[in-house]
């Protein structure tokens, strides 16, 4: 069988589409072009009305025979798809989807049905990187989420925490680092959650991933504030090794405590500055990105300062807004919905502040020779590397991924900084 996998929505989910993609593969299907694939498979996103309009129009274009439906729209808004033609919806995506979804198109091998090795569905080593223009690979640690955020329709769809061992990460890892990734991001839901069902947390986890063989270097993916509390110094020592990058994507979506305890949010607006000083303290040039929700249920225009005032106080490089829309399932979805063109406003003016920052704190590299290892080929020619601190880095050069380059810094912009190469 030949099969090509859309994915819609967070690294995580990028991680659950890069697993099924070695699963299949490692049971002798191709991954290929849209046009030539026998299956099309969709890994869904539920997480904001807007998503969810962008998956069904491209679910629309796409409908036939040959498309299978899965990801959080699937389980979490199955209603929505009803007007969809496919040949199924499959729900959740993993390495053990494999099967099931070669039986959907009564694929056999050597006469009889496909089926997976032996171990597959533990996550056994994987087979590839995926796309050949990157050496990143996602690995997910856990699934799942126990907090109770009153908007999240994710936890809707993915349902309570589940952890993986730290040996059976590890193993992924290594397989990943001996194949030659230069960059493993490590995502969830929720990282700094994990492991607290199965007696251990992201800190070990860390220190154990740090000590394998290898040349290349962690990204933590997303960690809520509140269980950043629970595990801080520990975060802080793991985050001490050269193979983790200086990268901390924390999201406090208010600056308001009373809008924060209507979200459900486990922390106040002071603890989240006390998490970003704490890691500024340790590592002064780390990266720090944040999510901010405007517009939710009852955020006044003090709420809102509040927020800006917050983000003026972080300095971050990079602030995702998200505009609330109501969720089915969810407590916030029965609150009143302020008026679009309120959300739309605070949107720009956040966006504008945010960027002014993280402008300015770009500029500070101009001039600078920074080392960094290529991870990504770019469009027209260039490529992108990383510096210590998941700076992105954009050259115009063609040299092997996951080279180590120095660059001296000669243009800067909101999102990233751009130069040349030059010699030791």
């Amino acid at each position: 069988m030949k099969f090509y996998i859309e994915t819609f929505g967070c690294t995580a989910n990028q991680g659950y589409s890069q697993d099924l993609a070695r699963a299949l593969q490692e049971t002798g299907h191709t991954e290929t072009t849209l046009d030539e694939a026998d299956a099309v498979i969709v890994n869904t996103c539920a997480v904001t009305e807007k998503t969810e309009r962008k998956v069904l129009r491209r679910l629309s274009q796409l409908q036939g025979d040959r498309l299978i439906v899965a990801g959080c729209l699937s389980v979490a808004v199955p209603e929505s798809l009803n007007g969809i033609r496919c040949r199924a919806r499959y729900g959740l995506l993993n390495q053990s989807s494999a099967s099931g979804i070669s039986a959907l198109f009564g694929v056999t091998q050597n006469g009889s049905p496909a089926r997976l090795p032996e171990g597959i569905g533990s996550r056994t080593m994987p087979s590839g990187l995926g796309q050949s223009d990157s050496l990143c690979a996602v690995v997910n640690v856990s699934e799942g989420c126990n907090g109770s955020c009153s908007y999240c329709i994710v936890s809707i769809a993915r349902g309570r925490l589940k952890s993986r061992s730290v040996e059976d990460v590890a193993a992924e890892v290594a397989g990943l680092a001996a194949m030659g990734a230069a960059e493993v991001q490590i995502s969830a839901q929720d990282t700094a959650s994990y492991g607290s069902d199965i007696g251990t947390d992201l800190g070990r986890l860390l220190d154990r991933m740090a000590v394998i063989p290898g040349d290349f270097r962690l990204r933590v993916g997303m960690m809520n504030p509140n269980n950043v509390l629970l595990i801080k110094d520990r975060l802080l020592r793991a985050y001490q090794s050269p193979r983790i990058y200086r990268f901390l994507h924390i999201p406090v979506q208010s600056g308001s405590d009373e809008i924060l305890r209507s979200m459900g949010r486990r922390y106040s607006a002071e603890d989240f500055l006390n998490i970003a000083g704490a890691f500024r303290s340790s590592f002064p040039k780390i990266t720090i990105i944040t999510d901010v929700i405007v517009g939710f249920p009852g955020e006044t225009e003090e709420d809102f300062l509040e927020t800006l005032q917050l983000i003026e106080r972080l300095d971050p490089d990079k602030v995702n807004i998200t505009r609330f829309s109501a969720r089915p399932g969810t407590a916030a979805a029965s609150k009143y919905d302020m008026p679009d063109r309120i959300k739309k406003d605070r949107s720009r003016e956040l966006t504008r502040l945010w960027l002014d920052i993280a402008a300015r704190r770009n500029m500070q590299y101009k001039g600078q020779i920074l080392e960094a290892r290529i991870t990504e080929r770019g469009r027209d020619g260039t490529m992108k590397a990383r510096a210590e601190n998941y700076l992105g880095i954009v050259i115009k050069c063609q040299l092997r991924l996951g080279s180590l380059i120095r660059v001296l810094v000669e243009e800067s912009n909101a999102f990233y900084v751009s130069g040349r190469i030059v010699e030791d």
